[in-house]
């Protein structure tokens, strides 16, 4: 008798600790990413379903390891008719990159047509200005 009670009550906290944990998901629906490769400079720029926001980080890599590698730098990247700009130089960090997040209401941007957006990026340093097209490269996730 002893050791049928101990089952049962071992079996009944199996059960409510089953019953009573709860999963919360918090996956991304997608994740769309847009590149470029220029002759001084690489850019990354992706935009993450979030479920009720779009989070966006922008990546910037310099390639050219030369005089002006850590030099800060400015940017602009204009693209589905917004705009997001540096508002003073930046300074490069690591290994010669920069990376800045942001996250948006849903309302503000529109992903139906993702794979035809093109974002414009402007990268200035040290005098220089490079101008690169990021175009899209893949999505990830599904809805």
């Amino acid at each position: 008798m002893r050791k049928t009670g101990g089952l049962m009550l071992l079996l009944t906290v199996v059960m409510m600790v089953g019953c009573n944990t709860t999963t919360h998901e918090t996956k991304a629906k997608d994740l769309f990413v847009y590149y470029a490769i220029g002759s001084s400079w690489a850019a990354t720029y992706t935009i993450l379903d979030g479920g009720e926001t779009f989070f966006d980080s922008l990546y910037i890599q310099n390639l050219d390891p030369a005089v002006s590698g850590m030099k800060p730098i400015e940017y602009v990247l204009k693209g589905d008719g917004s705009e997001a700009s540096s508002q003073y130089p930046q300074p490069l960090q690591g290994v010669r990159s920069f990376q800045v997040s942001t996250e948006y209401n849903k309302q503000l941007i529109d992903l139906s047509d993702y794979e035809d957006k093109v974002y414009q990026l402007t990268i200035k340093q040290d005098g220089k200005e490079e101008h690169l097209t990021l175009t899209y490269s893949g999505a990830q996730g599904g809805k």
